[in-house]
This record gives C-alpha cells, structure tokens and sequence, in this order.
C-alpha cells in the first residue's frame, strides 16, 4: 500500500463535513503519543490541552446531526504555540510537530469545512510514520530502494491501512456513536511510535 494523495483528496471529497472531521480527529489520535513523549523529555508544551482538544472533537462526533461543534476550543493561533522550538528539541521532536501541525489543520477543518484540511492530516500522520521509521532504520539519505524498504515497513503499512480502514468505515456507515467509537480505538491502538509505557 502506497500513500496516494490525490486518491485520498477525492476520498474526503465524497465524505460529508463530519465524516471529515472523524477522519482528521483520528490521524491527530495517533500522534498524540509522541507529543506527550516529547513534552515529558523536555518539561516543555502542553500534553493535557492536545489530549482535551482531541478528546472534545471525539465526543462531539456521532451526534444527532453528524457533528455538534464543541464549546472553547483553542484558537489555531493558539495551538501553534506549541510548536517544539530548536531551543527545546529531542528525537520525539518531528513527530510533536507533526502532531501540533495536524491538530491545527484539525482546528482549520472544523471552522472551514476545506478537504485540504483534513488531507494535510493524513500528509502528517504519513510523514511522522515516515521519519520515525527511517530513524529506527538507522536510514538517513534514502536511495531507491532505501525508500521502497521503508514503505514496506510494517509500521508505515499500519498507518496505511489504519487510514483506508477509516475511510471505508466512514463511507459505509452512517454517523452512528459505535462507528466513532470504533475509529477511535483503531486510532489507540496504532500510536505512532508505539503505546506509552503505562497506557
């Protein structure tokens, strides 16, 4: 399986505005590990707001109408805040990026309803997936076949099929509570990085 994002563009594009945010709510769950990973080497960013943020759009899915927007949510302004800075930086960093970058575009998507919104969460969970491998690989300037042994990576092929999985389950149901909550634990249980000890 192959990262295809004009396959995935039309994907989201056939999907009502909720089922787009479910999609997107659910590759910002997988990088929620790794953000939490990197604030607690650091001491730094704000673990509890992205977990509350993304547990507040779980909830509001699944709904009467699909969708209810939930109250005080952070501004996006304000979840880049988080960004991790060069001043505070360790191996977790690219994919604490990555998750800060996905819960904005996650944030943009609910006000905007725009499907580049909700692709450029998919981009993200791929490219986090992406470098976390290479990085176990040990693979720093990839060649051909570097890359083509890295996309066969179980762990990128997870991600992959975690997201196709998504996109058939939101396509084939309705906006049913069991159907979020099955989303939602398919995105638990496949954390970028693997599970926090503990969890």
């Amino acid at each position: 399986m192959r990262f295809d994002g004009e396959q995935l563009r039309a994907s989201l594009g056939a999907l009502t505005s909720w089922q787009r945010v479910a999609f997107a709510v659910s590759c910002v769950e997988v990088l929620v590990p790794s953000y939490a990973r990197f604030s607690e080497i650091e001491e730094v960013g704000d673990p509890e707001l992205v977990r509350t943020v993304v547990d507040a759009v779980w909830s509001s899915l699944g709904t009467s109408d699909g969708f209810s927007m939930p109250p005080d949510l952070p501004s996006p302004d304000a979840v880049k805040e988080l960004l991790p800075t060069e001043d505070d930086w360790n191996e977790w960093a690219p994919q604490a990026e990555d998750a800060i970058a996905a819960l904005v575009y996650l944030l943009e998507l609910i006000r905007s309803d725009d499907v580049e919104m909700a692709a450029y969460t998919s981009e993200r969970a791929y490219a986090a997936v992406d470098e976390f491998t290479a990085r176990e690989q040990e693979l720093e300037v990839l060649d051909a076949s570097d890359r083509e042994s890295l996309l066969e990576s179980a762990s990128i092929q997870t991600e992959l099929q975690r997201q196709a999985t998504t996109l058939d389950i939101l396509r084939n149901r309705g906006a049913d509570s069991s159907a979020i909550a099955e989303l939602r634990v398919l995105a638990q249980r496949a954390p970028i990085g693997g599970p926090i000890e503990g969890d």
